[in-house]
């Protein structure tokens, strides 16, 4: 009787330390997967962000009436802005998403052609940043973007945008060259 008694015992103690074992490795794993995906992310939403920039350097290199769509723009996590309205740009493109992981060094701001990348720490939430893409048109090459007011809400998942070169805006002299962007 007692042997029966000992084999549940060693039975009962090896499921524990099983699942045990299995917690560990999952929040152990958990966290790493977390910053991989933010990182691809952040690559993924990088490249996407100079596709942007290409379409609109090509628009006006072209001159008025000139024309571009690009479908899909597809945003995984985080939010796009077509003028920049969570830090105050009017004529920028604004891509911001929450991490836990550092992307880049935090508050420094890398230039990577018309592209600004920056992270910031979260005031609120320790060990909690804040990962942005900026493209400033207007102080870059003096472009204004013209944003129905539908199309300044924060876009994710998957749409389509259209870049059409209006020619010179502001009156003559300004020397603004406007750019419509429709989220389709």
């Amino acid at each position: 009787m007692e042997k029966r008694g000992d084999v549940w015992i060693s039975a009962v103690i090896y499921l524990a330390l099983g699942v045990i074992a299995i917690t560990i490795i999952i929040s152990a794993g958990i966290p790493l997967i977390n910053k991989v995906r933010d990182r691809n992310t952040f690559q993924q939403t990088k490249e996407l962000m100079h596709t942007i920039d290409d379409a609109i350097q090509e628009v006006l290199s072209e001159g008025p009436g000139s024309r571009r769509y690009l479908s899909p723009v597809t945003i995984k996590q985080g939010d796009l802005y077509f003028g920049g309205q969570p830090l105050g740009y009017r004529d920028a493109i604004l891509w911001a998403m929450e991490t836990k992981a550092v992307l880049i060094e935090p508050n420094v701001v890398v230039k990577e052609g018309n592209l600004e990348l920056g992270l910031v720490e979260d005031p609120i939430l320790a060990d909690s940043y804040v990962v942005n893409i900026t493209i400033d048109y207007f102080n870059n090459i003096n472009v204004q973007l013209v944003i129905d007011d539908e199309d300044r809400d924060a876009i994710s998942g998957k749409n389509s945008i259209s870049i059409t070169n209006l020619g010179i805006v502001g009156g003559v002299g300004s020397g603004l060259t406007g750019l419509k962007i429709d989220v389709v």
